[in-house]
């Protein structure tokens, strides 16, 4: 269990929250990201050896591997809903300036202006067959501007529901937010026209 900043580290120490997990600092847009793009460990020895034998066996189909993420939704375009540590809201065109984004995401177009499409497509490279379940904006499922993320992310479909921005505290506006579940291999080359989940309102009653 990963957080960028020390204190929610900290926090969850004090407080005993997931006490069987191993739980680190660590910045995952920007560290242990080479100048070409690859990953290496070994830069900041930040990931715990045990966890690296896992994404190692998950990489040879020795293992199966689960990631749950809740990203920032912070965009280089969009001064709201910036998760605190994610990036200064102030300057827009800062927002999404991260390692990973300058070194590894030219392929995905305006995808990179994401935060969430940052850690999706990092996902992706280190361990290319593991199961991705992410709340989420939706736009990456259909937006015009992410035509390239589609095209180049090697993905499938597996289940989800999608809920109102106001089940969650703190996000400003009316948005769908999706739950999704994705496997990753290099065998799927196409991303699905189309996807089918359930929808639920602000007080998770179906729709």
């Amino acid at each position: 269990m990963s957080t960028l900043d020390e204190k929610d580290v900290n926090i969850m120490m004090s407080a005993k929250i997931c006490v069987e997990a191993e739980r680190f600092q660590y910045d995952y847009l920007n560290d242990d990201i080479t100048d070409s793009g690859e990953i290496d460990y070994s830069l900041t020895d930040k990931i715990p050896q045990n966890l690296r034998d896992v994404i190692r066996d998950a990489k040879e189909g020795k293992k199966k591997l689960l990631v749950l993420i809740n990203p920032p939704y912070a965009e280089a375009t969009n001064a709201d809903n910036t998760a605190k540590g994610a990036g200064d809201a102030e300057n827009k065109t800062g927002v999404a300036k991260t390692k990973f984004a300058s070194v590894a995401m030219e392929k995905y177009g305006k995808a990179s202006n994401e935060l969430f499409t940052q850690f999706f497509a990092r996902i992706v490279q280190e361990i290319p067959n593991v199961t991705i379940a992410m709340f989420s904006k939706l736009k990456y499922v259909n937006a015009p501007n992410f035509e390239e993320f589609r095209k180049n992310i090697s993905i499938k479909y597996l289940d989800g529901f999608i809920v109102h921005s106001k089940s969650f505290d703190g996000l400003k506006g009316d948005f769908p937010i999706g739950f999704l579940i994705w496997k990753t291999s290099k065998e799927y080359t196409e991303f699905p026209a189309e996807i089918s989940c359930e929808v639920l309102d602000k007080d998770a009653k179906p729709i």
